[in-house]
């Protein structure tokens, strides 16, 4: 029977013949204390949360921002409509009446900025 040798490996010579160290596994494990791995995953549960909370946060700030071009946009309308009223020819008390109004739709709007910021 022949026995066939896959390698051989040169044993080191120790002068107080002490038997060599055992030669690490070069296979590409990895190995992992239980704390280590604690840590680890402690890590990555809170970078995975991080990422999360910023892309939220980033989704809800381009949601406000909407808002608020939305917002700017009906005041700045309102705005008009009284420069208009002002310059239309009505009499005094229909233009009051109307003034009125527009300043009432204006202050519900910007009363109402937080129910509507609530809502989205």
């Amino acid at each position: 029977m022949t026995q066939h040798l896959a390698k051989l490996a040169p044993f080191p010579f120790d002068p107080g013949f002490n038997p060599p160290e055992p030669q690490a596994d070069t296979h590409g494990d990895i190995v992992l204390t239980a704390d280590e791995l604690a840590t680890l995953l402690a890590e990555t549960r809170d970078g995975t949360a991080a990422l999360v909370r910023d892309e939220t946060l980033s989704a809800q700030a381009e949601q406000l921002q909407t808002i608020s071009k939305e917002m700017k946009s009906a005041l700045g309308l309102v705005v008009d409509l009284a420069s208009h009223l002002d310059t239309a020819t009505l009499d005094e008390h229909d233009r009051s009446i109307a003034l009125a109004k527009v300043r009432r739709l204006a202050a519900t709007l910007i009363e109402g900025q937080t129910d509507l910021f609530d809502k989205s």
